[in-house]
């Protein structure tokens, strides 16, 4: 049975970089696209952006898993791309707060896949986050939420700078030995 990857980290430690290098590595990984209430910024195109009335209505239809709220914008996890992935064998991945992990264990308790990506310090996380002061705030926050709930990820790693591929390649080998493990019981 395939599982639902989900990386968890503070803002700045490369998520979106090891995404890309995970789908490098195995076309069979599919990001799944967030829907959010904000203009896409210059050079997104991995999320969906849609007004106000309309994310209401997505969530109002149940078309959502979840629902989170970050820095004033809204984000919807959408259930359709994760349900096509599994039923197509493929790889869903997305990167996701680990203030919403107990609500999307609730909808796929056995299907999740959870990795915890952390900063090489502090130091280099603030200058990650440089131009966003009030995200390291957050992101050490995360840390120390993180820090207490260890047991909850399959898999932590470190992600330095210009080392994406090691650090996707340690996490497709751990996905897939999950995988494998699952699908012989």
């Amino acid at each position: 049975m395939n599982k639902f990857l989900l990386l968890l980290g503070a803002s700045g430690v490369g998520k979106s970089t090891i995404i890309n290098e995970l789908k490098r590595i195995d076309p069979r990984f599919v990001y799944i696209s967030p829907y959010m209430t904000r203009s896409l910024r210059e050079g997104e195109k991995d999320k969906v952006s849609v007004d106000e009335v309309a994310f209401q209505e997505l969530e109002d239809s149940g078309k959502f898993v979840i629902v989170n709220e970050l820095y004033g914008v809204r984000y919807g996890t959408p259930f359709e791309p994760i349900l096509n992935a599994f039923e197509s064998g493929n790889y869903p991945v997305l990167d996701f707060p680990i203030s919403r992990l107990d609500a999307v264990k609730k909808i796929f308790p056995d299907q999740l896949y959870l990795v915890y990506i952390y900063p090489p310090s502090l130091e280099v996380l603030r200058e990650r986050l440089q131009s966003r002061p009030e995200r390291f705030i957050e992101s050490e926050q995360e840390l120390r939420e993180m820090n207490a709930n260890k047991e909850a990820f399959e898999l932590s790693v470190i992600s330095h700078e210009g080392h994406a591929k090691e650090v996707a390649n340690t996490i497709y080998e751990g996905y897939m030995k999950s995988v494998s493990v699952e699908q012989k019981v």
